[in-house]
């Protein structure tokens, strides 16, 4: 496996932006450029899970069951152009990102990178950032024992991907391998959010990214990370985002105004919203058969008090039998700032509204804020069946506590509060 790559991975064709972000590649290798070497590899995971309740959790999982939620079949193509220039294309194909019902093909990598020497490296187009510890690789599940990465602290950033340019600089020193790496770049993504009344929706927005990772690995056995991450996401249409809700009183009541078809004095809203993410995450080797893995996010949302201003946390401990994994999970996520304060009092308010109208608007802006308050806590095994593939299970429980957003609260009521989710998964990862 090449260092210049995240993981090996499946045949694919090239086609559309890939296709021709290769062929400029090509164009730009050296003269001098020898013979290409290349390689075509491929992974994925079919993993299928259900709760016991009716409602949507994490989009796709209820008591019905879906494969939606964690399967993905990927493939990946290598050209060595010379001996210092490379580029890499990787393809998946996954549940979409801007609807609930279809299947996307996605281009997650595709860069040229030049290695003038061992210590520093350059990669110029689409790329994942290094964030967390599993960021790169997060979809091929077999290169870590957990049968899902936790979304308390995975699904913290605005967005993990970007085009643009990252600088990666090595140090070997005597008590291990220093690495930092630095990148600037934007992203397109959708947004998903879910009201009782309408369902789930997507806003297209566009973020510009800026940040950093230092990354430690000792002896082999045990890996370091921290990230300063900066997100600055405005919408794609030109629209500006809300910022805050006025307090409007009217002679049947008051209400907030969350949309200028209302009375009151307007909508308070502004260009862009920026969030600053910083992580700390290790790996640890304690014994020849037990791991501890550990990661903390911090999120601070600024320009909006109607966004997601979120602390995250988990740790996992793992003990290898052989080729048996079994481990533990415990995890946490929670809002804080006046996210909350919004959301209840929005919430409060669509229950005293007298008209129907204006209990669902109250209701929409009050869904649409982004806050959690939830923990879990998971017990699963991965089996090795061989050196590219695993199978893992895992059962999972998720209490919720005054609401969270990765529910899809049913209409005709209030937010799920107060309740627990058990989650039963099983998957296959493999890669070739």
């Amino acid at each position: 496996m090449s260092t210049d790559l995240p993981v090996s991975l499946p045949p694919v064709r090239a086609c559309g932006a890939t296709a021709l972000f290769l062929a400029c590649a090509l164009s730009a290798a050296p003269a001098h450029a020898q013979q290409l070497d290349w390689r075509l590899s491929g992974f994925g995971t079919a993993g299928w899970a259900r709760t016991d309740q009716s409602y949507d959790f994490q989009r796709f999982l209820s008591e019905s069951g879906s494969l939606k939620r964690d399967s993905v079949l990927g493939g990946q193509l290598y050209l060595q152009i010379a001996p210092t220039w490379s580029a890499t294309a990787q393809l998946t194909v996954a549940p979409s990102l801007k609807d609930d019902h279809g299947v996307q093909l996605t281009p997650t990598w595709a860069f040229v990178s030049w290695r003038p020497d061992n210590d520093w490296l350059l990669r110029l187009g689409k790329q994942r950032l290094p964030l967390f510890l599993n960021t790169e690789n997060r979809d091929v599940g077999q290169t870590y024992d957990l049968l899902r990465l936790p979304a308390e602290v995975y699904g913290i950033a605005p967005s993990t991907d970007m085009t643009g340019l990252s600088v990666s600089r090595t140090w070997l020193q005597p008590a291990g391998e220093w690495s930092l790496d630095a990148y600037v770049g934007a992203d397109n993504l959708s947004v998903r959010y879910h009201t009782r009344d309408t369902g789930a929706d997507f806003i297209r927005v566009r973020t510009s990214v800026v940040g950093a990772a230092l990354t430690l690995k000792l002896d082999g056995a045990h890996t370091f990370r921290t990230s300063l991450y900066r997100a600055q996401t405005r919408r794609r249409d030109g629209q500006p985002l809300e910022r805050r809700y006025p307090l409007v009183d009217s002679p049947f009541g008051s209400y907030y105004q969350v949309s200028d078809l209302l009375p009151g004095p307007g909508v308070e809203t502004t260009p862009s919203i920026v969030n600053h993410v910083v992580t700390f995450g290790a790996d640890l080797q304690l014994t020849p058969n037990w791991r501890l893995v550990s990661e903390v996010a911090r999120s601070f949302q600024h320009r909006t008090d109607l966004g997601a201003d979120t602390l995250g946390a988990y740790a996992a401990l793992l003990y290898r039998a052989d080729r048996f994994t079994p481990y533990v999970l415990l995890s946490r996520l929670k809002s804080t700032g006046d996210s909350w304060r919004n959301a209840m009092a929005l919430e409060a308010s669509a229950q005293a509204a007298p008209l129907p109208e204006l209990a669902v608007a109250q209701r929409a802006a009050a869904d649409s804020i982004p806050v959690y308050d939830q923990n879990s806590v998971a017990l699963g095994l991965s089996y090795a069946v061989s050196p590219q593939s695993r199978l893992k299970g895992e059962w999972m429980r998720t209490r919720i506590g005054r609401r969270s957003a990765m529910v899809d609260s049913p209409a005709g009521g209030g937010p799920v509060s107060h309740d627990l989710i058990n989650t039963l998964s099983i998957s296959y990862s493999f890669v070739f």
